[in-house]
């Protein structure tokens, strides 16, 4: 469904070039949610945006349904871009603009007539469960609400792809539970490819078939989450995979008696 191959992005910076992904290969089979997790700076949100072309590789190729995108001009890659869905950490809604007029907006710049955009946006809102938050302002949405409408968004142009840059960054824990709950829906029920980006193991824990782990601009270890017991090569795998917290060298109990 998703193939990367080869792909490189650098940007300038003060000392020359900055490498923000090296050399990635990657491939995402249909229906399939991929996770890809790093610590800030690995890289990885740039990776996701090299899928749909926000960022153009330096190098190497990138095809989506068997299309390379890189040779696409302006406006074909426009058109291809309808069917690739995104959704952001911090939900991108309109201030002035209702729940509703946010997504019909989405499809009115795909070119959708408006029958079917009244229709396809009741079709999005009944997926996420805020059919009856349709007039409601952001302002008055809750954060959990906001990113639910987001995926709406996404989901209303009726993408093959779905790319989430830390859906759930901006959340709190129990709304971070229940956005995963509707991007797996959307992916049992729909059979859309996932691709989410984050740094927290127990997101892709919950949701994703396979996670890449990214440091330096590389793809360093892939892990399989298909329930068997999961081991890691790599140091920055292990840290991840390792959700305590820790401000202090652990002691031993005989240790913490005699202080």
């Amino acid at each position: 469904m998703i193939t990367l191959r080869g792909v490189t992005k650098r940007f300038p910076g003060p000392d020359g070039p900055l490498t923000a992904v090296d050399d990635v290969d990657l491939h995402v089979p249909r229906g399939s949610v991929q996770g890809i997790i790093g610590f800030s700076g690995a890289g990885k949100s740039t990776l996701v945006r090299l899928i749909n072309l926000l960022e153009r590789p330096d190098s190497g190729s990138v095809l989506v349904d068997g299309e390379e995108l890189t040779i696409l001009d302006e406006e074909a890659l426009r058109r291809r871009r309808t069917k690739i869905g995104m959704i952001f950490q911090h939900f991108n809604l309109l201030a002035n603009l209702t729940a509703a007029q946010n997504i019909e907006l989405a499809l009115r710049i795909a070119g959708v007539g408006k029958a079917a955009r009244a229709a396809r946006v009741a079709e999005a809102f009944a997926v996420v469960d805020l059919s009856d938050k349709a007039d409601a302002y952001p302002a008055k949405l809750s954060g959990g609400q906001q990113q639910r409408v987001a995926i709406a968004r996404a989901l209303a142009n009726e993408p093959s792809v779905l790319l989430c840059d830390e859906p759930t960054s901006a959340v709190d824990p129990r709304t971070t539970i229940t956005v995963l709950r509707y991007l797996q829906e959307v992916n049992e029920r729909l059979g859309i490819t996932i691709v989410l980006v984050t740094h927290e193991m127990n997101v892709v824990r919950a949701i994703a078939d396979d996670v890449a782990v990214m440091e330096g601009g590389k793809v360093v270890e892939h892990l399989r989450l298909d329930g068997s017991p999961l081991r890691p090569q790599t140091e920055i795998a292990r840290f991840l995979l390792d959700d305590r917290i820790r401000l202090r060298p652990e002691r031993s109990l005989e240790d913490s008696n005699a202080g």
